[in-house]
C-alpha cells in the first residue's frame, strides 16, 4: 500500500545527524527487512536514506544540512526506530550521538499534519 505524493513531507537536518540516522539504519536494515509486511515500507525508506548519502557525496563542498522526502508513514517509522534505540541509551548519556539523534527525532516530528503550517510559515 503506497501513499499519495501529497503526502511526501521534507525532512530538514544537520548532515551529521542524517548520516548518523543512516548508519543507525543500516545497523539495523536486515532485521527489519525480515518482516514480511514491513519489507516494502524498509526498502523505501533505505532507498531515500541511500539517496541522500549518494548526493553529499557528489558534493565538492558538504552542506550544514540536507533535505530529503519521507511519507508520514515512513517518518512515523523511522522516528519510531529513534525513540527506541534512544529509549535503550543509558540515563543521562549526552554524547553527540544522542545529541544528533535527538535532532532527528525533532526533524521528524514536523512531518504530517503540522507540517503543512510549518511550511506555510517558511
Amino acid at each position: 500500500m503506497t501513499e499519495p505524493m501529497h503526502d511526501v513531507q521534507p525532512v530538514t537536518m544537520s548532515s551529521q545527524a542524517f548520516l548518523i540516522l543512516c548508519r543507525l539504519y543500516d545497523g539495523c536494515y536486515d532485521e527489519l527487512k525480515q518482516n514480511e509486511q514491513l519489507r516494502e515500507l524498509i526498502e523505501s525508506i533505505g532507498d531515500i536514506l541511500l539517496a541522500g548519502v549518494e548526493t553529499l557525496e557528489k558534493q565538492e563542498t558538504k552542506p550544514k544540512t540536507i533535505t530529503f522526502p519521507l511519507t508520514v508513514q515512513q517518518a512515523f517509522f523511522v522516528r519510531r526506530l529513534i525513540v527506541e534505540l534512544l529509549a535503550q541509551a543509558p540515563d543521562g548519556n549526552d554524547d553527540k550521538t544522542t545529541q544528533w539523534l535527538q535532532e532527528c527525532l525533532t526533524a521528524l516530528s514536523g512531518v504530517g499534519a503540522a507540517a503543512g503550517a510549518k511550511a506555510d510559515a517558511n
